[in-house]
């Protein structure tokens, strides 16, 4: 079970700010608001107290809302959030009924990061993969080498924004190494996000040609040697093969030898 796609999205929002850029971690705060069926006489000061007196309110079947956002308590079963991770926007943004923080890594595969935008985002895929050869696109892609996905989430391209695409990933320990969307010539009417293996790193910005006439990041020097190779190479590129002169016309048997040496009848 999951958040309805705002309120993932806001927990992403909330996720990123915890984590923070720079590594300072912001305040914790344990907010429980008590509408009806019991009085709060105080709030909670650490996590702890947050999830006993939830539980405990739970029991006592108090109407109430608790955490960042605010959840009624109603709603928990059905969106499968716990009194632990209704205050820990992290675990919100994944959540599906068996959060564990040591889970919050996830393998950097289109697979498994196609399935965290979709279940995020509620997106819809409209590229991955591409053969190394293709003549779409951009030359150096992410996508030629299994590390970009383009997709627009459920609500439009709109949506979203780049703050929570960053956060998303970032929560499971991924990196962007290029993120293209609104604003970005070629992209309007979608989103592009390149993540990196463990090791990489990209930081080599240039134009590049095609559909997607701007990248932000480019693949690594090998990278680019591995995709150059594979490419086909252009008849101005190919090898010139040596032409002979044409016999003299009353040499019939020698034209007809010189003819079928230049691939003709």
């Amino acid at each position: 079970m999951v958040l309805p796609t705002t309120l993932t999205a806001k927990a992403i929002k909330l996720c990123a700010a915890m984590l923070g850029a720079s590594g300072a971690s912001l305040p914790a705060s344990f907010p429980i608001v008590v509408t009806s069926g019991v009085h709060l006489t105080d709030a909670p000061q650490n996590a702890a107290d947050a999830e006993a007196t939830v539980r405990d309110l739970i029991a006592l079947g108090a109407d109430f809302t608790a955490g960042p956002l605010a959840i009624n308590g109603r709603d928990f079963a059905t969106y499968g959030v716990t009194p632990r991770s209704a205050f820990d926007p992290c675990a919100l943004a994944r959540i599906d009924g068996s959060f564990d923080p040591s889970l919050r890594r996830i393998a950097p595969t289109v697979s498994s990061v196609t399935a965290l935008l979709r279940q995020a985002f509620g997106a819809r895929i409209t590229d991955t993969i591409r053969p190394t050869n293709a003549t779409y696109g951009a030359r150096y892609s992410w996508h030629k080498v299994g590390q970009a996905i383009d997709f627009v989430p459920a609500g439009g391209v709109g949506a979203i924004d780049r703050a929570q695409i960053r956060a998303l990933l970032a929560s499971h320990q991924l990196q962007v190494v290029e993120l293209l969307g609104p604003g970005d010539p070629g992209h309007s009417n979608h989103w592009h996000v390149a993540f990196a293996q463990p090791g990489q790193i990209s930081d080599d910005p240039r134009r590049i040609e095609g559909d997607e006439d701007w990248i932000v990041d480019v693949p690594n020097m090998e990278q680019k040697q591995r995709l150059a190779a594979a490419e086909p190479r252009s008849a101005a590129q190919k090898t010139p093969q040596s032409v002979s002169a044409a016999p003299p016309t009353w040499d019939v048997f020698a034209t007809a030898q010189w003819q079928a040496g230049q691939g003709g009848g």
